[in-house]
This record gives structure tokens, sequence and C-alpha cells, in this order.
């Protein structure tokens, strides 16, 4: 009776412990302002839809919130937002830190493939939002044209540079300064978009980008 006691908990554990394996590898698990580490299992999926049509679930609402900072004002495009800031209650533009999203509003260069879905992408997730705002110490704190370089969460704990990638709204942009794990982090979400064919990815994005 007890070794059949002992087979009956070990196979729960072996389930359990593929379950755990599984939410890693799907991205059901968020990222805390602690970045790259997952905090927990999402509750909630929200529907995605890529360039070919179909529709796929995508992850977005944690069990868990995170202490906000910031307001969102303005979402300029992908990868850039102006918020008002806690602490001083001052208007500041942020640039999220690695990732690059197809241009939009240079007037010095044309609107480029994905760069409107990418910007409509990020006002569907931060227009008028509460947002967490992380420094990472080993980048710069500022861009050459003053915009702070941040880490952007939302208050349900998602992580909008990660999600950005993730979902083929974004590139890694990784040759500037950056924690070293981030930027592993970072280029793998970028593969798996690639893989996957997700958002800018797809061929057949932009016409195949004609």
């Amino acid at each position: 009776m007890q070794k059949r006691l002992f087979y009956f908990l070990g196979v729960l554990l072996m389930m359990a412990f593929g379950d755990l394996v599984y939410g890693y590898s799907s991205g059901q698990f968020k990222i805390s302002p602690s970045v790259g580490t997952p905090v927990t299992i999402v509750a909630q999926t929200a529907s995605s839809t890529d360039v070919s049509g179909a529709e796929r679930s995508v992850a977005v609402t944690p069990t868990s919130t995170v202490e906000t900072n910031a307001q969102v004002v303005k979402v300029v495009d992908g990868d850039t937002i102006t918020i008002k800031m806690d602490a001083d209650g001052k208007e500041h533009k942020i640039r999220f830190l690695g990732i690059n999203t197809p241009e939009t509003v240079d007037p010095r260069k044309p609107v480029e493939c994905f760069g409107k879905e990418a910007s409509a992408k990020m006002h569907e997730l931060a227009d008028g939002k509460r947002v967490r705002l992380e420094p990472d110490p080993q980048a710069d704190d500022q861009d050459k044209y003053g915009r702070l370089l941040r880490n952007v969460f939302l208050e349900d704990g998602t992580d909008l540079n990660a999600y950005m990638v993730r979902e083929g709204f974004a590139y890694a942009y990784l040759s500037f300064p950056l924690d070293p794990l981030r930027k592993k982090e970072l280029k793998n979400l970028e593969n798996d978009a690639k893989m996957a064919k997700r958002g800018l990815w797809n061929p057949d994005a932009c016409n195949g980008g004609q």
C-alpha cells in the first residue's frame, strides 16, 4: 500500500514539474520590476492578431500588481512615451531600454515597415496607464536627446520592453550598455519572435517589406 502511495505522489510531482517548465517556456510567467525575475503565473489571456489575421493567445494579466511611480500622458511611438513622474510632478520623455521599433515620427526618415503597428500596440497597452519606471544601473540614465532610458512595467506587472520584442513589434536593441542578463533575455525573446514569425518577422508584414 505504501509503495502505491509513493508511486502516486511521484507521478503528481512529475506532472507539477512539467507544468512549471511549460510555464517558463511558453512565456506564461511575467517579469517583475526586478528585471529578468519571473514572479507569477498569468491569470488571464488576451487575443493578439498577427499579420495573417490569425489570432493567438497572449498572456497579459498576472495575478499580482507592482507599485507604480508614474502616469503615462502620451504615447509618442512604439518605444517612446511621455510620463508624469510622481516624485517631482513633472513630465519626462521615456525611451524604452533595450528595444527599438520601426520609425514613424522622425521627420528625417520615412515611416518604416511595421512602425504604425508598433505604435498602435503601444497606444493600446500604455495610453493613460499607471506604470513603474526602472533604470538599469549598467545603462546610461539618458540618451543624447535627453530622454530617460528605462524599463517600463504596467501596474499588472507586464514588462512592456520584453512584451514588444516577444510579440514582434520591436527589435532587441543591444548595442548600448545594458545588464548582460537583460541583453540575453531580450535577444532570446527576439529569436523566439523570429522563429514564430510574429509581427515584423512575418514574411507577409508590409507586403513582404515592399
